[in-house]
């Protein structure tokens, strides 16, 4: 895990991307992206560390949208557009994390567990799965 999570850190300093890990936040606090403030704030003390690499994921998916840094006053709407676009960026980045380590799951049930995906992406990333690993 601590690769994938050094490989996304890159990723996003490359972009010029700010960010700051923390464990100084409660283990339910969600990390979150500001644009904005081109800032990325990751809680390392999460509750659930093997989700990790799908937050920084899912994050940088935000930044790399330009999605506004608070969504807490959006309509429901918008807000799952937004939230639904930073996820898909999330599962391209860790499928691109694979190609470029050679690092290819048996299957996409696999993947999802292993890079801390929820299960409510699931149809979402067998397509994607199809799509990067059947060639």
């Amino acid at each position: 895990m601590k690769e994938v999570i050094e490989y996304l850190l890159n990723f996003a300093f490359n972009k010029g991307f700010g960010f700051i890990l923390t464990d100084k936040l409660k283990s339910t606090t969600p990390s979150c992206a500001n644009p904005t403030k081109n800032k990325i704030i990751v809680n390392m003390n999460w509750h659930n560390q093997n989700e990790l690499p799908f937050q920084l994921a899912h994050e940088i998916g935000h930044m790399l949208n330009g999605d506004e840094g608070v969504l807490y006053y959006s309509s429901y709407s918008s807000h799952s557009k937004i939230e639904r676009s930073a996820d898909d960026k999330a599962i391209d980045l860790l499928f691109k994390y694979c190609l470029d380590t050679n690092d290819v799951t048996l299957n996409y049930i696999d993947f999802m567990n292993y890079y801390g995906i929820p299960n409510y992406l699931e149809q979402n990333v067998r397509r994607r799965y199809a799509y990067y690993f059947s060639n």
